[in-house]
């Protein structure tokens, strides 16, 4: 019953979300607005997006310890890129753990570690992202919130990760003894993994992910589109799309992503018609590496058809 009424209501919201987004929308001028695209700055955007690909990659590589070539890292996220396309809330990328087990017979236990610490420290940096841009937006008193703020994320960090007793307890609200004792492992893991030295390493490769998100919509922007925007603009509206599109509403953050560069391009002076063009364009220029490397991926892995997936 529960799950079906999240199931209607998440119904309702995509039903409402599309709706907004076509809402008075003349085709004429969004086809226009297409026209008006600068080739040359798609393809430049293009190459900043299979940039940040590398660089996602090389972070995943640096967290396995090396112990396995760049290419797999690379495959195995460019395989997560593709299936997020799919997956709401970027599932998609629980996809690299079956590709390393299949491929380089890692263990899952450390994959997962590795999936987790991503996925902690890229809701960290996201979070303070979010936070930054509200000081473009709030009151100048809001800054002082927002430094409280940021403060409070990053002390809750450290604090759940270096207080192994509070985390034990954490631990049985889980409701199997074998789910708990594979929750552990990965805790421990993840908290060898969490060095000062390599936790420092990890804070900046994350920021060097981030910033290469930015650069893939600040060229695009600026060179694809001739939208007079600032560079702060730019931050606001992508930090914005890029938490929404986490929310899990649609598969590959689909609409979502659409509305938000609706929603705060348009308090920039942006016709709809222009935000939903080009932030169509931007939001296929983001999976067109990915899925063209995977279609290459499927063709040639013969592993990737197999069921075996034992830990």
């Amino acid at each position: 019953m529960k799950k079906s009424a999240i199931k209607i209501l998440k119904l309702l919201l995509l039903t409402a979300l599309v709706y907004w987004i076509f809402k008075d929308i003349d085709l004429e001028l969004l086809l226009q607005s297409l026209k008006h695209l600068n080739p040359w700055g798609v393809v430049l955007s293009f190459v900043a997006v299979f940039f940040s690909d590398l660089v996602i990659s090389w972070r995943w590589y640096y967290l396995s310890h090396f112990r396995y070539s760049f290419i797999s890292s690379l495959e195995a996220n460019m395989l997560a890129f593709f299936l997020n396309i799919f997956a709401p809330a970027k599932l998609g990328d629980l996809s690299k753990i079956y590709y390393m087990k299949q491929k380089e017979g890692h263990h899952i236990a450390h994959s997962t570690s590795y999936f987790f610490i991503e996925r902690l420290f890229d809701v960290l940096v996201l979070a303070a992202m979010i936070l930054f841009s509200a000081l473009f937006i709030l009151p100048s008193q809001g800054g002082l919130v927002v430094a409280l703020l940021l403060f409070g994320l990053f002390f809750s960090f450290g604090y759940l990760f270096y207080s192994p007793s509070f985390f034990r307890k954490l631990l049985f609200l889980l409701p199997f003894p074998k789910i708990r004792a594979l929750a552990y492992k990965i805790y421990k893991i993840i908290r060898s993994n969490l060095t000062p030295k390599r936790l420092e390493t990890l804070f900046f490769l994350t920021l060097a992910v981030w910033g290469s998100y930015y650069l893939n919509n600040f060229v695009f922007f600026l060179t694809a589109t001739d939208f007079d925007l600032k560079l702060w603009q730019i931050f606001v509206a992508s930090t914005l799309a890029f938490a929404v599109s986490a929310i899990p509403l649609t598969p590959g953050g689909i609409c979502t992503f659409q509305a938000a560069f609706i929603l705060t391009l348009g308090w920039y002076g942006i016709p709809k018609e222009e935000a939903l063009s080009a932030s169509l364009v931007l939001q296929i220029l983001y999976i067109l590496p990915a899925t063209l490397y995977s279609l290459y991926l499927f063709a040639t892995k013969d592993f990737l058809w197999r069921r075996d997936v034992s830990a």
